[in-house]
């Protein structure tokens, strides 16, 4: 079946585009600061993996500046924009997912941020990415079946560290809360963000809801929640060219105004200063 599927994706590919593709920063380091393209944002249509191999340096996801070093990866998924810094003191690979090759589910919730920190694991981030880096040494599908392979390997590792630390035998009643609640999150979060409302539709009192996101998560249900509602905004916003009226209104605010004071708490500028950020 895996071979089935394997095949099925590099068949599919009549653009030309690969799977799996590695790109040093090097390489694109004029076209990120080349006069045209300075400053400009580029939205990602693969997942996009950034390893840092050697120096340190910043780059910017959705208006926000991340602190990069070999220590980290940012991941960014399909859909998210992110800008190159000049002057980058930084060395490492790009590697760029096609959504088919990601396994099923994997990133269905949405993590508050792109910046994956994976402790000891990143010595293993490292080697996938050097595996995927390095020349083919298998003919043809044989070789693409391999990188389709270390790549869902890699993103599995980046899902896997988004969930936060191993649970204790203790934490496994939060933890099962806690699915509960993110569980009815997706399902609700365009209708309520009332904390009081998700610990009733997971039949628990609001303070045991609280104690379980803590202590699972180390966040309230309301950051929770209010992340997941920026989320869908900053999307629409980047990605759309719906009216900011009719996103404040699909996202359950009752009046514009309300929407924008909460946009600017969460990301620190209006909607519509958000949306000029991005090309059209």
């Amino acid at each position: 079946m895996a071979g089935k599927l394997f095949d099925e994706i590099i068949e599919d590919d009549s653009s030309g585009v690969l799977a799996v593709e590695a790109v040093s920063c090097r390489r694109i380091g004029d076209a990120r600061t080349s006069p045209t393209t300075a400053g400009a944002m580029t939205r990602v249509s693969s997942h996009t993996i950034l390893a840092i191999t050697e120096g340190a340096g910043s780059h910017v996801v959705e208006m926000a500046t991340y602190d990069v070093d070999p220590s980290v990866v940012l991941h960014l998924q399909p859909g998210q924009v992110h800008r190159w810094e000049p002057d980058q003191q930084f060395d490492g690979w790009v590697i760029n997912v096609r959504p088919r090759v990601c396994p099923p589910g994997l990133f269905d919730l949405a993590r508050p941020a792109p910046l994956v920190s994976l402790g000891s694991s990143i010595e293993v981030a490292h080697a996938l990415v050097t595996s995927l880096t390095e020349p083919g040494l298998l003919p043809g599908k044989a070789q693409e079946r391999l990188r389709i392979s270390i790549a869902s390997l890699l993103l599995e590792l980046l899902a896997s560290a988004s969930e936060g630390p191993t649970l204790s035998s203790n934490l496994i009643a939060e933890h099962a809360i806690v699915s509960d609640f993110r569980r009815e999150l997706e399902f609700h979060y365009l209708t309520t963000r009332s904390v009081n409302e998700y610990a009733s539709l997971i039949g628990c009192s609001p303070k045991t809801l609280t104690r379980a996101t803590k202590r699972v998560l180390g966040q309230t249900p309301k950051q929770i929640i209010d992340t997941r509602v920026v989320y869908a905004a900053t999307r629409l916003l980047a990605n759309t060219d719906i009216s900011i009226s009719w996103i404040s209104s699909k996202l359950g605010f009752t009046q514009q105004s309300n929407f924008a004071k909460f946009f600017a708490r969460q990301i620190g500028v209006t909607p519509a200063a958000y949306r000029k950020h991005f090309d059209k």
